[in-house]
């Protein structure tokens, strides 16, 4: 198993919720108190001011401001205070902004759903009290959460929402170019990148314009992302450098954090490890000073991937790991799957193939989980809904302005009659469209409570699906390890009893000859050395070690509850077990039978070892496999030397063995092709296990050529086993040929 290599420099785009931080968090405050903006001032102010009123609430939550950056947890501290007394404060948007703020430090220690928590309770406080200032922030927020969660769809409805009320209130360029620098994430995210940059470059001119170079920043950090992605990291390092200054400009310790990590990923991807990792602790360090989990957990995967680089595995393999624990416990898929690549990679370079594929099944289905087309077509939808929204507000003004110069025209034509009868229809006219209003409302109103009804029971009906699927999948797996002991106990039993009833007849077929005259004596020791090498190849073919390879394979199959594989070999060991039990009561059979059982065979070796080696098989397409005749059991022996000599100890990533079967005009001859190690290598690893004491062995393949020549008056047939040349390639060819019988010709 081979995991594909898909590392991705760019693990932390940056979102501009922090922008104008102070506007959003402190918008709606009627009191202000600007001019105490010293820690120390504040905290003065604090204890001389024991009262816990509007004042107070004011004071503690201008402190907690003072550490957003550069220490989330004391801030949040600060903020509790604060909410310990909410229910005292009548200005409520002290209390809104407070939680907004709390929100805020969640989601810098990657605490996502308390972020989330937290400014819903904001969000539900500024409906409530009518504040539009404060819901658009709140909605940016959770935008932002939703981003960060990848839940795309969800995350351009809440931005689109907060810049539609944005557009409404004036003094809000900055924050509307928040929304709109957010939008250009997600459509890079979704790999638009002409859009993307768009949305980038205009929201980067409006931050230099005012003067917010953290906001500036987080601009050139993301251009330098869609740069690594159009595969030009040396552009994308030039961004990130120019990002990293704007930010130490504004002593913004989370941006520096960013794009120190991301620099580490551009310096891995030119392949300059050392560099990689000297940023990449570097932004490990300063994530762990603000509790930043989630890009700890992006960081550590580029530490790991420069580290294997480099080959010093065993810190590859710490900082993987802790890269996938993170991802797993804030539920980032986008952590955990390139976490799981890595790891399948590094246990694969470390000969632990279970290891290996349990981590690269996981980055499959981590890789699955990321935005379908679904997703996007509904994000279009809503972008062109959004347009068409702007559209028809425009459109709204231009009518309600020609409506306000035709009503002062009726003015000065002073017709009272006609301005009486068009108020009155006018009235009437807004009477309906309420009323038509409050029925649109009360249909969506029951839609949504129906919504909310079948999604419940939609709910239940998964839950007690899922209940009912494990407890089948329990059943069956108990089905299944039945079943497959009772196959095998039958075949085992099936097999000593055929051997012993073959076993028999061989002795009472040889009684009988012994009696025959003289004159048969010759032929009568060359069909007993016949029989004697039949049964050698019955059992070469079904040795013991084999089968409880086989078995073993099957059981592994059955604990990782993969029934279908499970089954699947099952059914080609039984029919494989089948075909050599019947082939071994004839002398010879059908080539097409026996064809079937060296399929079978190599398929069943290849399993047993992992599929270290690749197989083909080709016969002449012009050979009539039902009517060809041959002796059974002679080419596996061939095929079990290449694989136990020759493939099973090659260090070749590729190699492989093929066999051919053609003709001539009377005769046919098999090719065993192998890349294995070759003849004399293969001396080296010679042993006397048990196993291969039992094999057939050349000299049994000899033996049996030398018996069909003597009984065979025609055509004759030959044995060659070489070594290949430089031309031919590493490797081992061994040819066999056999006089062609066909079934109408052969007398038995």
């Amino acid at each position: 198993m081979r995991a594909i290599h898909l590392f991705k420099a760019i693990k932390h785009v940056g979102l501009l919720h922090f922008a104008i931080l102070t506007c959003l968090l402190l918008c709606n405050l009627s009191t202000a108190h600007a001019q105490n903006t010293a820690i120390d001032s504040l905290t003065n102010l604090i204890k001389n001011h024991p009262q816990e009123d509007d004042r107070k609430g004011t004071l503690l939550f201008e402190l907690s401001s003072q550490y957003f950056l550069i220490d989330p947890k004391k801030s949040t501290g600060y903020l509790d205070q604060l909410l310990a007394f909410k229910d005292k404060i009548k200005l409520k948007a002290i209390v809104a902004s407070s939680y907004r703020a709390i929100g805020y430090t969640y989601y810098l220690r990657s605490m996502l759903p308390e972020a989330i928590a937290s400014f819903t309770e904001a969000l539900k406080i500024d409906r409530q009290y009518k504040y539009i200032d404060g819901t658009p922030a709140d909605l940016t927020f959770l935008a932002s959460i939703y981003l960060a969660q990848s839940n795309f769809t969800q995350a351009l409805s809440a931005y689109l929402e907060a810049g539609r009320m944005f557009e409404k209130i004036t003094g809000h360029e900055k924050d509307e170019t928040v929304v709109y620098g957010n939008i250009g994430v997600i459509y890079l995210q979704l790999n638009n990148y002409n859009k993307a940059l768009e949305h980038f470059n205009k929201a980067y001119d409006i931050f230099i314009r005012f003067k917010d170079y953290s906001g500036a920043g987080n601009m050139l950090g993301n251009i330098a992302t869609i740069a690594s992605k159009q595969k030009d990291n040396t552009k994308a390092l030039n961004y990130s450098n120019r990002a990293l200054r704007l930010y130490e400009t504004a002593n913004d310790k989370i941006g520096i954090a960013r794009e120190t990590g991301n620099m580490a990923g551009y310096y891995s991807l030119l392949n300059k490890y050392d560099l990689a990792l000297q940023y990449g602790l570097k932004a490990i360090a300063l994530n762990k000073a603000i509790d930043n989990k989630k890009s700890i957990g992006f960081n550590s995967q580029n530490v790991a991937e420069a580290y294997f680089k480099k080959n010093v595995y065993d810190l590859a393999k710490t900082y993987g790991l802790a890269a996938f624990n993170i991802g797993n416990q804030l539920k980032i898929p986008e952590i955990s799957r390139d976490a799981a690549e890595g790891l399948s990679r590094l246990y694969e370079k470390k000969g632990m193939p279970d290891s290996a594929l349990f981590y690269y099944r996981q980055y499959t289905t981590l890789k699955d989980s990321t935005v379908n087309d679904q997703k996007r077509q509904e994000i279009t939808r809503m972008t062109i809904q959004y347009d068409f929204d702007k559209k028809e507000t425009d459109y709204k003004q231009a009518q309600l302005l020609s409506n306000e110069k035709l009503k002062q025209q009726r003015l000065q034509l002073a017709l009272n009659n006609q301005q009486l009868q068009s108020g009155k229809q006018q009235q009437a006219l807004q009477k309906v469209q309420l009323q038509n209003e409050r029925l649109q409302t009360r249909e969506k109103q029951k839609q949504l409570q129906i919504s909310i009804n079948n999604e419940k029971l939609q709910k239940n009906k998964v839950k007690a699906l899922s209940q009912q699927q494990q407890l089948e999948k329990l059943q069956s797996r108990q089905l299944w390890l039945y079943t497959i002991l009772s196959v095998v106990i039958l075949l085992s039993v099936l097999i000593f009893l055929l051997n012993q009833y073959r076993i028999r007849q061989l002795r009472l077929k040889n009684s009988l000859q012994q009696q025959e005259a003289e004159q048969q004596a010759r032929e009568i020791t060359y069909q007993n050395k016949l029989s004697e090498s039949e049964l050698k190849a019955i059992r070469s073919q079904m040795n013991p070690h084999f089968i409880f390879n086989v078995l073993n394979s099957i059981e592994s199959y059955v604990l990782e509850n993969d029934s279908k594989t499970a089954s699947r070999l099952v059914q080609k060991f039984a029919t494989l077990s089948r075909l050599i039990l019947e082939n071994s009561t004839q002398s010879i059979v059908a080539a097409e039978r026996e064809w079937k059982a060296l399929k079978l065979y190599t398929e069943l070796e290849a399993m047993r070892f992992n599929n270290q080696f690749s197989y083909s098989f080709y016969a002449d397409p012009d050979l009539d496999l039902a009517t060809l005749m041959l002796p059974p059991m002679l080419v596996q022996p061939l095929i079990e030397n290449s694989i136990h000599h020759g493939l099973r100890n090659s260090l070749e990533e590729k190699s492989s063995v093929n066999v051919r079967l053609e003709q001539t005009e009377k005769e046919i001859y098999f090719t065993v092709n192998d890349t294995g190690i070759g003849m004399d290598e293969a001396e080296k690893f010679k042993t006397f296990s048990a196993v291969k004491s039992k094999s057939i062995g050349l000299n049994a393949i000899r033996e049996r050529v030398e018996i069909i020549n003597v009984m065979n008056k025609g055509n004759k047939a030959h044995f060659e086993i070489r070594k290949k040349t430089k031309d031919e390639g590493i490797g081992t060819i061994a040819i066999l040929t056999l006089p062609k019988i066909i079934r109408n010709n052969y007398i038995p």
